[in-house]
């Protein structure tokens, strides 16, 4: 059921305020945000104006906010061969690119969209990586073998360079845990 509320600032504007039982679930910050405005004389919606928030700045906090989220994906594959499609670091130029924090949430979140379930880890939570403070993208689809990882990677049309079996670990070191394709 909807509600007109009037507001008077500056003039009166209206805005619509949805009522329910079961409210819809809030948009993600960077989603556009359709907003009906209405006049006071008309009482009758007669545009919609669409803005999309502006997404503010990524930190390093942001970051460890994903790897913590994807944590329980992240210890569910230990041991497993997962394909690893993306490893960056602050400072790292690849193509070009000079990462800082937002860089590599932008590489995440590409990865991503294309792959929904790909989730990030930190290289110094797990003993598998030889090099700490790298933010690491795992499509968790774990395989019995590396040559099935690679394989997943080579389906997916990925170069060589960008996608490879790894295994997370806690224990050990990164002999054995890795294979390039």
């Amino acid at each position: 059921m909807a509600a007109v509320v009037l507001v008077a600032t500056a003039g009166v504007t209206t805005f619509a305020l949805t009522r329910g039982s079961d409210p819809a679930p809030p948009e993600p910050a960077a989603s556009p945000v359709t907003v009906p405005v209405t006049t006071a004389q008309a009482l009758a919606p007669t545009e919609t104006v669409t803005s999309s928030a502006v997404p503010l700045p990524v930190t390093e906090a942001d970051l460890r906010r994903q790897v913590t989220g994807d944590s329980a994906v992240a210890e569910s594959i230990v041991g497993r061969w997962v394909p690893q499609l993306s490893s960056k670091s602050l400072g790292l130029v690849v193509g070009g690119v000079t990462y800082d924090y937002p860089a590599i949430m932008t590489d995440f979140r590409r990865l991503h969209d294309r792959f929904p379930d790909a989730i990030m880890v930190n290289s110094g939570d797990f003993t598998n990586f030889s090099r700490h403070e790298f933010w690491v993208t795992l499509e968790p689809a774990a395989f019995r073998t590396a040559e099935e990882a690679n394989a997943w990677c080579d389906e997916q049309n990925f170069a060589r360079e960008d996608c490879h079996a790894s295994r997370l670990m806690h224990t050990g070191g990164p002999a054995g845990n890795s294979k390039p394709r």
